[in-house]
């Protein structure tokens, strides 16, 4: 047989063989699907080991049309096995067809007839608000689903699906909550067609709503090689109002609630050539409300278009663009981005957004129900700025992301530093990124917990990396630059955070330029990591210019760290610098050195600086453990010096007490612990050399104070030692201070004048003279602190009035003993003079007695300086004699003079005035406030008040009740009258000095008292100015009549003029005689007299015989008087009746009342002690007129004068008629007749002349008319 036939036949034969086989099988499957019921137990158990849950069928079938195996099952059930039974899958009813052609040439199961019939799947909500069926149950790994995004696994499950054809009725989906259930119910799902076309649609709804909540079809065309390359378009549609009640079970504790929602959203879908070409989305919802527990959020009009497309094999790319909504910030921009773009490749894709604001996203933490925990992130961070753009997505494996950020900012949050704003441009890639800034003025920087304010950058630039390593994240800050506030700082940070570690911080700086005069250098360093003690010594207000300096820190970031857990190294270049030591210290200016720290240890070493003016030089100061420590060099005037000592807190003095000229220098050590200042230890030692040292509250001036001084201060207490020399009060000085003895030791000479110098009284240098030893003790012991100066004023010459007055070889002890403890001090100068003072109150109270006091003085009620001077005699001339030479500027009171004065008191029996007794004298001195003064006078003498208010206008007003005159003006007995008036001064008195600076006051006397007599008052007014005295008006009342004028005194070459203008005006003139007790030469109804006298010399050395003016008269209605009396030689210029008896008329018989009259006028002037008439005084008497011509010589009382008598008669009128109806006259008429027989029958006028004295003139007639 040939081989090709033998080759057939076991061809042929190999074939019948399988075709035999294959009958069999075909035979065999159909017997074998015929009882699979007998299988179905054994497919339940292989179910419940795959499900590992309870499975159940109630009937199973099997068959094969033609090549098409079939199968169908009833009430398949499958339930948990946890002990609950809980259903998990139920199907009432599956029939379904394998198409064996088409699955064995599509390489993919294709089910050609589907049915199924309610089925339902359970799910169930864990407390995680996970979904899943309880466990045990578990679907088998070949049903879980592959949830890698891929492109062609996508279109191939897609074509998978539409090669299948299925019917599904009642299909619905148990979402048992842990509240509720819900159940979402597809009434009908089918997917059918035929060779041309495939169609598949259904809808779904909430179990209970009748709205279609989705509704879906898809249309399939098969292409040229079937549905390999088919063409598909699908359109669904959702109801967004059928999420609410989904919502409420799914979102179940979820702190965001969907409360209510309306509105759509659509989708379509296109296939070409079996695969996904183009999806668009279209969503528009008019209304939506979110809520939590806090707030509710209501969006309304929310639009949005979304398109993906294929791009390439593998290649795809999508967008998304939403429509502005309505709650959008308009200020701040928007919060989510309007346009999305995204691409993909196989498993890389890429997705870039539009611009949005940081800030704007962040406010709506406060409309978005946001949950608690990241709204208090966003609460601390507050991130403001905007993102121009932002990318992210997957590349080579790997998360990547990039973004533009203009203007950005956040809070510090917890360790991590905040700022901003920045531009910045981010690059991320997995757990690790870069972050590339710049910033401009506004630029902030802030490290919670090390500086004390974020830092406020002029400029700044740099680059941050991060990197997760693990569990934990570094931040890296590298070629950091800023400008900050004027200062150029470069460096870099790292900052380590995360994990079961604490957190740590690096920072390293060099900065330059630094200007910490302006801003306090505290505000430059971390100072959240230095100690309490560093700190209080910072705030003290350290500065200066820094022109280099570098900051090193290392910082563990925890709750509660030590400063010994910091490391910090700082090292600056200090200029201009200002150190403080502790409060109440004066700090170091103008500081240059070096200041460094290592640790919490800060050291400075101080080429220059100045406190107070005080220079120091080659410094050094240090704070180690809480003590400050300082040594250092100083030098500087005794001002400066004293300014320091007096601003140290533990030294009690004011330097404003001292002023003076001259150089210090000295050494200074200090330990100072910070929170023990009671702790201080200082030593100064100082050469000292000043040509003069003032001690100004004294103005005691110290000359060529020389000497070496130590201050020490241990335990809180602290003492000089050493010796100073001086010249003090013109003569020598030396003090001796030893703490250690706690006494200073004083002992000198001092010189009057010095002495008066001091005291402002120049002026008294002749009642003080000579020099007077002295010495002084200052006992320092705690609680008797002394003070004792003791003289015995040997070799002091003072010429005053006893018992005040010494000569030099006299010795008077003197001493002075203040208890400083108690503020009392007492003196006493040998029995004359003893003073007392203590602190009372907020001033104190001082007493001062002259001559005597009591044994036992009790203190006043009130604060101040009190002086009595009690004495049996004031000598008025010794103590004029004394004073004389001083004037008003000698006896004031010197800048030395107690303060606050509250009454000087003098009291005397006897006011001794050329040595008479005038009588008592009591006075007492009132300051008011400023320099106004009160005297209350009392006594025999006088009795009143004189107030003198500088501050009012500056007049002394002088008011007395009372002026006793007899006292003042000489008895009788003494002196020959008021004719002594007419006297001659001796000399001219010149003006003296002080009178020009008397204030200008006023006089006003009540009653002033003579011989038991009273009249008054007496008003002056009077105004001083240099070289002159005005006194104006002048005013006295004398019974009733009153003058008025004023007077003038004036200097005048080296002697002095005094002028007077003076009226009488008033009724009887006798009475003002009376008053003055003087003989009442006249008496009259009205007078007027005006007078103008000039005198040299002062105003009570008037004398007629050099005084020169005028005088006018009118008297109305009187009569004048006969007087015969020796003391009224003066007067009798007024006693025209004794002239008449002189004529040897004497008319006693019918005249005894005097000569009448009813007027008197006239003129005269007075010139070199001669009264000389100006025409004839007139005297007009009821019948008769006299005239009076010539003068009168006052100085040697004669008169020369023409007397002519006036007779009205006539032929018819006899003189019997004559004599009774005018008595006087027709008297001197028949006597006349007599005498003169017929050569007067026929005159009517009679002229005498008169000569001589004017007690006894020589009258002679000389002629009648």
């Amino acid at each position: 047989m040939s081989p090709l036939r033998l080759t057939l036949r076991w061809a042929l034969t190999l074939a019948a063989i399988c075709l035999a086989l294959l009958a069999i099988l075909v035979v065999a499957l159909r017997l074998a699907l015929g009882q699979v019921d007998v299988l179905r137990d054994n497919l339940e158990t292989l179910l419940s080991a795959r499900f590992n849950a309870e499975v159940s069928v109630a009937e199973l079938s099997a068959g094969v049309n033609r090549l098409d195996p079939s199968a169908e099952l009833h009430h398949l059930r499958i339930a948990s096995r946890d002990g609950r039974d809980l259903p998990l899958l139920e199907v009432e009813h599956a029939r379904l067809r394998l198409a064996s052609g088409a699955s064995l040439r599509d390489r993919v199961p294709v089910v050609e007839d589907a049915r199924l019939r309610q089925v339902t799947v359970h799910l169930y909500q864990t407390p995680e608000r996970t979904w899943h069926w309880p466990e045990p149950a578990e679907l088998p790994p070949e049903f879980q689903p592959d949830t890698r995004f891929d492109l062609e696994r996508l279109d191939f499950w897609v074509g998978a699906l539409l090669r299948q054809r299925v019917e599904a009725e009642q299909v619905r989906l148990v979402l048992h909550g842990l509240d509720r259930d819900v159940v979402l119910e597809a009434p009908s799902l089918l997917m059918t067609g035929d060779q041309r076309r495939t169609h598949i649609e259904g809808w779904l709804h909430v179990e209970g709503q009748e709205s279609i909540a989705l509704e879906a079809a898809l249309e399939v065309q098969p292409g040229q090689r079937g549905l390999a390359d088919f063409s598909a378009a699908l359109q669904a549609r959702m109801d967004v109002a059928s999420l609410v009640e989904l919502a409420e079970v799914l979102s179940r504790n979820d702190p965001v609630r969907l409360d209510d929602a309306e509105g759509k959203a659509e989708l379509w879908g296109r296939w070409q050539q079996g695969a996904l070409e183009d999806v668009r989305l279209d969503l528009e919802v008019p209304r939506i409300v979110v809520s939590n527990a806090n707030s509710t959020l209501a969006l309304d009009d929310i639009r949005a278009r979304g398109q993906w497309l294929r791009d390439g094999r593998n290649g795809w790319q999508a967008w998304l663009s939403r429509e502005p909504l309505a709650d959008d910030d308009a200020t701040h921009g928007p919060a989510i981005p309007e346009h999305w773009h995204l691409t993909g490749e196989g498993s890389d894709w890429w997705l870039n957004t539009s611009g949005f604001e940081l800030d704007a996203l962040a406010a709506w933490r406060n409309r978005v129900p946001l949950p608690e925990g990241l709204v208090r992130v966003l609460d601390s961070l507050d991130p403001q700025g905007r993102i121009s753009g932002f990318g992210v997505g997957r590349r080579n494996g790997s998360w990547q992301a990039r973004g533009a950020l203009h203007e950005v900012a956040v809070s510090a949050w917890q360790h991590a530093p905040g700022g901003g704003p920045i531009d910045a441009w981010v690059e991320a890639e997995d757990l690790h990124g870069t972050v590339t800034f710049v910033g401009d003025l506004d630029t902030t920087l802030d490290f919670p917990r090390l500086f004390t304010a974020p830092m406020q950058l002029d400029a700044a630039r740099g680059v941050v990396q991060w990197d997760y390593r693990g569990e934990r994240v570094h931040v890296d800050g590298r070629d950091l630059e800023a400008l900050w506030r004027g200062a150029q700082v470069q460096g870099g940070f790292d900052l380590a955070l995360g994990g079961n570690v604490p957190g740590e911080l690096g920072l390293d700086l060099a900065f330059r330029d630094i200007d910490a005069v302006s801003t306090p250098l505290r505000d430059w360093l971390p100072v959240g990591i230095f100690g309490e003690g560093l700190n209080e010594w910072l705030e003290l207000g350290a500065a200066g210019r820094v022109s280099a300096g570098t900051l090193s820190l290392r910082q563990p970031l925890r709750e509660g760290i030590e400063p010994d857990d910091v490391e910090l190294e700082l090292a600056l270049e200090l200029v201009d610098g200002h150190l403080p030591f502790a409060e109440g210290w004066p700090a170091l200016d103008d500081v240059s050195g070096r200041l460094a720290m290592d640790g919490m240890r800060l050291e400075a070493w101080v080429d220059h600086a100045e406190s107070l003016g005080v220079v120091a030089e080659d410094g050094r100061v240090s704070l180690d453990d809480g003590t400050l420590s300082v040594l250092g060099e100083l030098a500087g005037s005794s001002e400066a010096v004293l300014d320091y000592l007096a601003a140290l807190p533990f030294f009690d003095l004011d330097s404003s007490d001292f002023s003076g000229s001259g150089a210090l220098a000295g050494d200074l050590a200090l330990e100072l612990p910070l929170d023990d200042p009671e702790a201080l230890r200082l030593d100064i030692e100082a050469e000292v050399d000043v040509p003069t040292l003032v001690y100004v509250p004294l103005d005691i001036r110290m000359h060529s104070v020389n000497g070496s001084l130590a201050y020490r201060h241990r335990d809180d207490q602290g003492g000089v030692d050493g010796v100073l020399g001086a010249r003090v009060f013109g003569g020598p000085l030396r003090a001796d201070f030893d703490t250690r003895e706690q006494r200073v030791d004083f002992n000198g000479r001092a010189l009057a004048s010095g002495l008066l110098s001091w005291a402002g009284l120049e002026a008294a240098a002749p009642i003080l003279d000579g020099v007077f030893p002295y010495a002084a003790r200052l006992d320092l012991a705690e609680g008797a602190s002394r003070f004792r100066f003791d003289s015995d004023l040997n070799g002091l010459t003072i010429r005053l009035p006893a018992p005040f007055g010494k000569p030099a070889d006299r010795r008077a002890p003197l001493f002075v003993e203040a208890d400083l403890e108690s503020g009392t001090i007492e003196g006493e100068l040998a029995e004359r003079l003893r003073v007392r003072w203590r602190e009372w109150g907020r001033s104190g109270q001082g007493q001062a007695w002259l001559e005597q006091w009591p044994a036992s003085p009790s203190w006043p009620d009130g604060s101040g300086w009190e002086v009595d001077w009690r004495t049996s005699r004031i000598n008025t001339d010794a103590w004029a004699e004394a004073l004389g030479g001083l004037g008003i500027d000698g006896l004031a009171l010197g800048e030395g003079s107690p303060d606050q004065l509250r009454v000087v008191r003098l009291a005397t029996p006897c006011l001794d005035v050329t040595q008479r007794c005038l009588g008592s004298l009591y006075a007492s001195a009132y300051p008011w406030s400023g320099d106004d003064w009160r005297v209350d006078v009392d006594g025999s003498l006088l009795e009143g008040r004189v107030d003198y208010r500088p501050a009012a206008g500056g007049e002394l007003d002088v008011a007395l009740v009372r002026l006793n005159l007899d006292a003042l003006v000489p008895e009788e007995g003494d002196a020959e009258g008021l004719l002594d008036e007419v006297a001659v001064a001796p000399s001219p008195a010149a003006f003296p000095d002080w009178v020009g600076e008397l204030p200008d006051g006023r006089l006003r006397v009540a009653s002033l008292l003579r011989e038991g007599k009273s009249f008054g008052p007496l008003t002056a007014r009077w105004r001083a100015s240099p070289g002159a005295l005005q006194v104006a008006p002048l005013g006295l009342t004398l019974g009733r009549v009153s003058a008025r004028g004023e007077i003038d005194w004036e200097a005048s070459g080296g002697a002095s003029l005094t002028r007077s203008r003076l009226s009488l005006d008033g009724g009887d003139l006798g009475t003002a005689l009376e008053r003055l007790d003087q003989p009442v030469a006249i008496t009259n109804a009205s007078t007027r007299v005006r007078s103008q006298l000039a005198w040299p010399g002062a105003p009570w050395q008037f004398g007629l015989d050099r005084s020169r003016g005028s005088l006018d008269i009118d008297l109305r209605d009187g009569r004048f008087r006969y007087l015969d009396s020796p003391s009224a030689r003066l007067v009798g210029l007024l006693n025209f009746d004794n002239l008449l008896r002189r004529l040897r008329l004497d008319f006693s018989d019918v005249t005894g009342q005097g000569t009448a009259f009813d007027s008197v006028i006239g003129s005269a002037t007075l010139y070199g002690g001669i009264l000389e008439t100006r025409g004839p005084v007139v005297v007009e008497a009821p019948a008769t007129r006299f005239t009076l011509d010539g003068q009168v010589d006052l100085a040697r009382r004669e008169l020369d004068q023409r007397l002519g008598v006036t007779v009205p008669v006539s032929q018819n009128l006899p003189l019997a008629a004559v004599a009774a109806g005018a008595p006087v006259v027709g008297g001197a008429l028949f006597i006349a007749h007599r005498l003169f027989g017929g050569v007067i029958d026929r005159a009517t006028q009679i002229h005498y002349r008169v000569r001589g004295p004017w007690t006894s003139p020589q009258i002679s007639l000389e002629g009648a008319e």
